[in-house]
């Protein structure tokens, strides 16, 4: 009998009721060893017979459904049930039923998807992909072919919970950025629907503490950087002064710099900065003007070479070749521990300092402005982020407090 005289049966004698999916049927390859003839399905029997020989019967069965999806079973009752499901998952979704979802590639699990997901974030140049790969393969290990429209919150959070010897700050980075694979899944269309995304779980974390210091020590540790450096190199003193001066500055802008960064009019442009996909530009004081020009003189270079490199080969370091990324961070560490200052590095050691230094000169409203920053990042952060501003600029030269190492309190878990 047909599907559909199969359903009309049903519909006859039972009243099949709305909604139900009686689409799909179980087939096998094999033929009556005594004709030669195809054994038929006989759902009534639970098998697959001959019409001429019923009592020849098939060992091997598969499972034929719309969508082009099919399952081998050894078994009869196993591929009933199996039939069963998809008739109910069919019957229950309706128009949202993705056949990919159940066939034998598992094109909609967690493991399938992971790797296009990864693909397009590499596609966007980030340069966190490496963390992100690692999150998302851990994740994939975890859950496996499992469907992802099957992964529910609870599941997610106990995942969260196994991971073993991590901080809450990298347990709430891993949970974002399974949030983010998931937002993604969801944009792609018909793998899963609003209302089947899992609800992430909420985790509280607090930072720990860095120390920042004062602009007195920060003076200090720049002319000791100056007194072990200059002749060597003075282009790294003048790297660490200006990530101590303007607060939009990341340590790694400083070796996106080329020799045509500095227009004529003192506009510093960094073009792929950190963290940014928009370019940056900052106007630099006149002491930064006028010693970059010095040195544009005394090693001229073309337009295009990075303007923060080594003057001259020693050691592994070969002449011409941009810093290192840590290199600045090392010079600073070494003036530190001629003065004597612990625990801060040349991060918060420039960058915060400056930034809470000078947060205290100006009343909000001008700290704000010359921040760059929203409102409420600037009340969360209180610190300066984008110091534009060349009479902010010009005070940050010539203002200097003597203080003792403060400790500086990063904030508490928020949209970062």
């Amino acid at each position: 009998m047909s599907d559909r005289g199969l359903a009309s049966t049903y519909r006859n004698q039972y009243i099949l009721p709305e909604g139900v999916c009686m689409k799909g049927r179980i087939i096998t390859r094999q033929k009556c060893e005594l004709c030669g003839e195809k054994l038929v399905w006989k759902p009534e029997r639970s098998g697959c017979f001959c019409e001429k020989h019923p009592q020849v019967s098939a060992t091997r069965f598969i499972v034929l459904f719309t969508g082009k999806i099919f399952q081998n079973f050894k078994d009869y009752r196993a591929a009933e049930q199996y039939l069963n499901y998809l008739r109910h998952e069919k019957g229950t979704r309706k128009n949202k039923f993705n056949p990919d979802d159940y066939k034998s590639a598992k094109p909609n699990s967690f493991l399938a998807l992971k790797d296009k997901y990864i693909a397009k974030k590499k596609q966007k140049g980030l340069k966190s992909i490496k963390k992100i790969t690692y999150i998302i393969d851990r994740a994939g290990e975890h859950f496996g072919y499992k469907n992802i429209r099957e992964i529910n919150g609870a599941e997610i959070e106990d995942y969260l919970d196994s991971i073993p010897n991590i901080s809450e700050k990298t347990r709430y980075n891993h949970m974002t950025q399974l949030r983010d694979f998931w937002k993604w899944c969801l944009g792609r269309g018909n793998i899963i629907t609003l209302a089947e995304m899992p609800i992430f779980p909420e985790i509280d974390y607090e930072l720990e503490y860095r120390k920042i210091t004062d602009w007195n020590t920060q003076e200090k540790i720049i002319s000791k950087i100056k007194e072990l450096s200059y002749d060597f190199n003075p282009k790294i003193l003048l790297g660490i002064d200006m990530l101590s001066t303007y607060t939009a500055l990341r340590p790694d802008d400083i070796r996106r710099l080329t020799e045509s960064s500095l227009d004529s009019m003192g506009i510093l442009s960094i073009n792929r900065p950190t963290k940014s996909k928009k370019p940056k530009k900052l106007r630099l004081h006149d002491d930064h003007i006028n010693e970059w020009r010095s040195l544009q003189e005394k090693y001229p270079a073309l337009p295009d070479m990075p303007f923060f490199r080594h003057t001259k080969t020693y050691g592994r370091a070969k002449a011409g070749v941009v810093f290192g990324i840590n290199y600045l961070y090392r010079w600073w560490e070494r003036a530190c521990k001629e003065v004597g200052l612990e625990g801060v590095p040349l991060y918060p050691g420039t960058k915060h300092t400056t930034a809470t230094e000078t947060a205290k000169l100006f009343d909000p409203e001008t700290a704000l402005k010359a921040s760059g920053l929203t409102e409420e990042a600037f009340k969360r952060y209180c610190l300066v982020e984008n110091i534009e501003n060349l009479e902010v600029v010009t005070v940050i030269r010539e203002k200097k407090k003597k203080a003792d190492i403060l400790p500086f309190k990063k904030p508490k878990k928020g949209n970062e």
